[in-house]
């Protein structure tokens, strides 16, 4: 699944025709809330949009790192359809449990202390991904420069600064961290 995520981004990215991309997005959501259905949707943001959103947002930093702000441009969504059954037999074969959506909600609180370590897993599979794309210097190779790949939910707070430090170290994360904490 790892190496199916990662081509995934790099095949992307290397097809990507937009100069002034300043981030590349990881959306990680659990569909219809089940985390037994984690997923990852791929995106990036550009400087003209942050400009073209201003006026709407409290101030240019959240223009600049609140995903409600940028492009919605979902390029895959890795998890739905047909990559589904890829993450549901990741999670089988990692130990985890499975619940489908019927068997998996609020009320049952035994089903989620059970699966509340599949987001985790997600993301650690996730973090390491961003290293070896930096490592490997794809974006550098297409846009001349280092972007952050951001790894984010629709809410923002320390964890999530913390798995991106972890990500694409400190110094290529540090406004969209230290706005993380702020925000």
């Amino acid at each position: 699944m790892k190496d199916q995520i990662k081509q995934l981004i790099v095949d992307n990215i290397n097809a990507w025709t937009d100069t002034d991309i300043y981030v590349v997005s990881l959306f990680v959501y659990d569909n219809n809330d089940n985390p037994c259905k984690p997923t990852v949707t791929l995106g990036y943001n550009t400087e003209s949009q942050v400009q073209s959103t201003i006026e709407f947002a409290s101030d240019e930093e959240e223009a600049r790192w609140n995903y409600a702000f940028w492009l919605q441009n979902n390029f895959f969504v890795f998890g739905e359809d047909e990559t589904a059954e890829t993450v549901k037999n990741w999670i089988i074969t990692s130990g985890f449990p499975y619940f489908e959506d019927d068997d998996i909600s609020l009320d049952n609180e035994e089903a989620i202390e059970k699966t509340s370590e599949i987001t985790s897993a997600f993301v650690s599979i996730l973090i390491d991904i961003v290293r070896d794309i930096h490592e490997l210097g794809i974006l550098t190779q297409k846009f001349g420069k280092e972007l952050p790949i951001i790894i984010h939910e629709l809410e923002y707070y320390d964890k999530i600064a913390e798995q991106n430090i972890k990500a694409n170290g400190e110094q290529l994360v540090k406004d969209f961290a230290e706005w993380c904490i702020c925000c």
